[in-house]
């Protein structure tokens, strides 16, 4: 897909506080006036959305990365339809964006910029197919049982499931790798098809957590590599429950982990690998409008610390993967890929 000229993403990016105001100026005169039964059950979830788009067009505008617009749509398309509005929600977001562009962005620039997102309004049915796709498949009725105890929150029988896998020879990183990662999947899945309550999506995060907890007890002492990884989230990713998971499945091979959480903008990240002297920092990147903090991390650790391995996972890591990896960063697929190329090109002490 071509997408606009360098100015007019230039443009785009200059302008960009002013656009978030018309935009969210049209979404409360739709919202206050039309009185739409749609727009109502979306509560305040729908301004969200519109900044998360807005992120989304930036990265996608200034990076050139226009063939993952369509698909990163059908993200919005698909939490927009399992609250309720198949269609007329991202409708509205859509047009929202382009009558912002429109009435503050001069031609031809606004033009170039208005034209991609025309044509996804006049695509919305092959989006909505995407949005559909991403409902995914359940799992296997195994999984299914587990994550059935973890939204009762019941922790002895989440325990119970555990233990068994344990006792039957599953190692304890395999107890990670091929049931709770899955686990968290499938609720995250439910989550986003708004198949489950607020507060079964908490219960089954917790339990999840002292279930992670757990198995670095339960293995005793790995044998020590002696070398430490630092875990973080990029900054803005709300995703920490992969993070600890990924950190507790370090652990159980061996690292020194120091886990940050989320939230950290990027200097403070590349502070504590100053501090630590890592021989790894891995990095949870699942949205892809957090690029340019993703990108500016990776700066900001090569700047001003010792080189160190970055490892860097997630949805939006895999779609922006040449970015990254010309930036020095190396994306990895799955915890066993990340923890294996951290080591690749620093021989054991």
């Amino acid at each position: 897909m071509n997408g606009p000229s360098v100015e007019a993403c230039a443009r785009f990016v200059e302008a960009f506080d002013r656009l978030m105001v018309m935009v969210r100026e049209r979404l409360e005169l739709e919202w206050r006036y039309h009185k739409r039964p749609d727009l109502r059950q979306l509560a305040g979830e729908l301004f969200d959305h519109a900044v998360e788009f807005g992120s989304l067009l930036r990265v996608v505008f200034r990076h050139g990365l226009m063939g993952a617009l369509e698909d990163e749509t059908g993200w919005f398309a698909a939490a927009l339809r399992s609250r309720g509005s198949e269609q007329d929600a991202l409708t509205l977001l859509l047009d929202s964006w382009i009558v912002a562009i429109q009435g503050t962005i001069r031609p031809p620039e606004c033009n170039e910029l208005a034209e991609p997102l025309q044509r996804l309004r006049a695509n919305l049915p092959q989006v909505m197919e995407i949005a559909r796709a991403r409902y995914g498949t359940p799992p296997t009725s195994e999984i299914g049982d587990l994550v059935g105890r973890l939204i009762q929150g019941d922790l002895a029988e989440s325990q119970a499931v555990v233990h068994s896998l344990l006792t039957a020879g599953t190692s304890h990183t395999a107890v990670i790798t091929e049931w709770l990662l899955p686990a968290m999947r499938e609720v995250g899945r439910r989550w986003e098809n708004n198949e489950l309550a607020i507060f079964q999506e908490h219960l089954a995060t917790e339990t999840l957590r002292r279930l992670l907890a757990g198995l670095t007890v339960s293995a005793g002492e790995s044998e020590p590599l002696r070398r430490t990884a630092i875990v973080s989230c990029v900054q803005g990713d709300e995703h920490q429950l992969l993070p600890l998971a990924l950190g507790i499945f370090l652990e159980l091979r061996g690292w020194r982990v120091r886990s940050l959480g989320g939230g950290l903008p990027p200097r403070e990240i590349a502070a504590a690998v100053a501090a630590f002297s890592p021989v790894a920092l891995f990095l949870s990147f699942s949205m892809l409008s957090g690029l340019d903090e993703a990108l500016e991390t990776i700066s900001c650790v090569f700047a001003k610390t010792p080189p160190c391995r970055i490892l860097i996972g997630g949805r939006g890591a895999v779609t922006a993967r040449a970015l990254l990896e010309r930036a020095g960063a190396r994306v990895a697929v799955d915890f066993e890929e990340a923890h294996r190329a951290a080591l690749e090109e620093v021989p054991r002490a």
